[in-house]
């Protein structure tokens, strides 16, 4: 996941939908995050997302392509 520079993160804060592209409504929890990854680079930082869902547990998914 893309950190801005500017942004504040810290373990354990939700990460949602934005709502920008229209795609998809904004306010839908994704998960939370696990990982912080920071580099010697300050524009490359990253993040690991542990999922809300239970991918495992799911039977029946729709996969959208362009």
């Amino acid at each position: 996941m893309y950190i801005p520079t500017d942004a504040d993160i810290v373990l354990e804060d939700s990460i949602e939908t934005s709502g920008i592209g229209g795609i998809y409504p904004k306010g839908i929890l994704i998960g939370k995050i696990s990982q912080i990854i920071e580099s010697k680079n300050v524009t490359d930082r990253y993040a690991i997302v542990e999922t809300a869902v239970d991918f495992s547990k799911l039977e029946t998914v729709l996969v959208i392509t362009e």
